[in-house]
């Protein structure tokens, strides 16, 4: 392809055809204004809702949102992805390191 053409085939097709301001439709539809919800539990329920986040490498976040979902809560499966910056990882380290 000589330079300064563009693709018009795969992945750099979807990129040719999307306009900015559409991107950002996009994003403001798919992520909804989060607000913080507090509650008073048991402090051997809070262990235990700890315990499976570390058990399940998810926040606790997504632990609570698919209990809530399990009892009719509409939750889309987008908003159960965890919004940290870090990820957990498996053993219980984070970033790597020991």
């Amino acid at each position: 392809m000589a330079t300064g053409q563009l693709s018009t085939t795969g992945k750099n097709n979807l990129l040719a055809r999307t306009r900015p301001r559409d991107i950002e439709a996009t994003k403001a539809q798919s992520q909804s204004k989060q607000v913080p919800i507090q509650v008073m539990v048991p402090e051997d329920v809070r262990r235990q809702v700890a315990m499976m986040s570390a058990e399940r490498s998810e926040s606790i976040r997504t632990i609570v949102l698919r209990a809530l979902r399990g009892i009719g809560i509409s939750i889309e499966d987008s908003q159960l992805i965890d919004r940290r910056g870090r990820q957990r990882q498996p053993g219980g380290r984070s970033n790597g390191q020991s």
